[in-house]
């Protein structure tokens, strides 16, 4: 009698048992097909976006990061990565996105490995030619100091005091 209910309030009362088996088995089957798709969560957070521009700079504003300009260039660009990532692009297709369509200053390093390469060695390289340029200056300045000549037989006389050079004085007036 409840059970009778039960199916008359649900409304397949005129269901019977085994119809009622398969309209479950189905529910059953079309929510399997639904819970992986719940489950793929595609949400990309403020992080995900920060993650990705906190290794781009700013196309306007010089030597600023991209994650901190506030720039509304900036903020299309914080999209655009958004929806790139909401379409499953990793962060260096991205990077590669925006280093193709706007040049290397994107990324403040270049990409290319020899560029990175001169990049990070050219600075080093010249930096020790500048210290051993002025290192060889230095040296030949010091070896080439000037020997002290004679200009007057008075130099190697001993140094004079006050009493001396007054009566030298006095000596050369009354001549």
């Amino acid at each position: 009698m409840l059970r009778k209910y039960i199916l008359r309030v649900v409304g397949i009362a005129h269901y019977t048992p085994a119809k009622i088996i398969v309209s479950v088995a189905i529910c059953i089957a079309l929510l399997m097909l639904v819970f992986p798709a719940a489950a793929q969560n595609n949400a990309v957070t403020y992080d995900d976006v920060i993650r990705v521009a906190g290794r781009m700079y700013c196309p306007i504003c010089e030597n600023e990061p991209l994650d901190q300009c506030r720039n509304t260039t900036c903020m299309q660009w914080k999209d655009e990565i958004r929806r790139q990532l909401a379409a499953g692009r990793s962060d260096d297709e991205i990077i590669n996105y925006f280093v193709e369509r706007y040049g290397q200053h994107v990324v403040g390093v270049p990409r290319d490995p020899l560029l990175r390469f001169l990049a990070f060695v050219a600075p080093i390289v010249g930096t020790l030619l500048a210290l051993g340029l002025g290192f060889m200056t230095f040296r030949r300045w010091q070896q080439n100091t000037p020997t002290k000549t004679k200009v007057s037989p008075l130099d190697d006389a001993p140094p004079m005091t006050n009493d001396d050079y007054r009566t030298r004085l006095e000596r050369d007036v009354r001549l």
